[in-house]
């Protein structure tokens, strides 16, 4: 589990995937997780105030848990043959959004 009190966070997903923790307090979450080969990844993403983005490899097929309580969630993810991304994300006052890396796969 990484945690960060104040300020902006990036994460990186190890590419062997497996279930990885991260929290922020005050402060925007990053998580690049594109380079994922693991065939069944997921991330639980924690956020008090602040955005959310996850970056998956593209072609992922993502499903998205959690909730959202003052924020938008989106899933910019065109599925395909890429891995199975689970991504659990709790957000008080803040969005999520998944979305493809450009430059994976």
């Amino acid at each position: 589990m990484d945690v960060a009190l104040v300020g902006g966070r990036q994460f990186m997903l190890q590419q062997d995937g497996g279930h990885e923790v991260f929290a922020s307090v005050l402060g925007g979450t990053y998580v690049n997780a594109s380079t994922t080969t693991s065939p069944s990844a997921s991330v639980t993403v924690i956020s008090v105030v602040g955005a959310t983005v996850i970056q998956v490899p593209r072609g992922s097929r993502v499903r998205l848990r959690g909730f959202t309580f003052l924020g938008s969630r989106t899933t910019d993810v065109h599925p395909n043959d890429g891995p199975e991304i689970t991504v659990r994300a709790f957000s008080l006052f803040g969005s999520v959004k998944v979305n493809e890396s450009p430059d994976s796969f």
